[in-house]
């Protein structure tokens, strides 16, 4: 679990694969909605930890299908090799 601005907390779930967003202390304002207000850098934080958590629900859910569907190995480059779409241009 990540924590973005002392109070929002970005997570997964254990069994599906989404990503959660918590705030322990969401109050509505006088117009009866809830609003999260980020700083432009806390806001640049939210969006990366939700690309990070995003993407390894969807490696987990490649995993889990690969599993069921009877294929539960898949290939992947030795170590510190580069693939060829990884490497540097010369």
């Amino acid at each position: 679990m990540d924590k973005v601005a002392a109070a929002l907390e970005v997570t997964r779930t254990d069994d599906t694969q989404e990503v959660v967003i918590i705030h322990p202390d969401l109050k509505p304002d006088a117009s009866g909605i809830g609003r999260l207000i980020f700083s432009p850098r806390n806001a640049r934080y939210l969006a990366n930890l939700l690309v990070e958590h995003a993407a390894a629900a969807e490696a987990e859910a490649i995993m889990s299908d690969e599993v069921r569907a009877g294929n539960p190995t898949l290939a992947f480059a030795p170590a510190g090799k580069l693939s060829r779409r990884n490497k540097p241009r010369d």
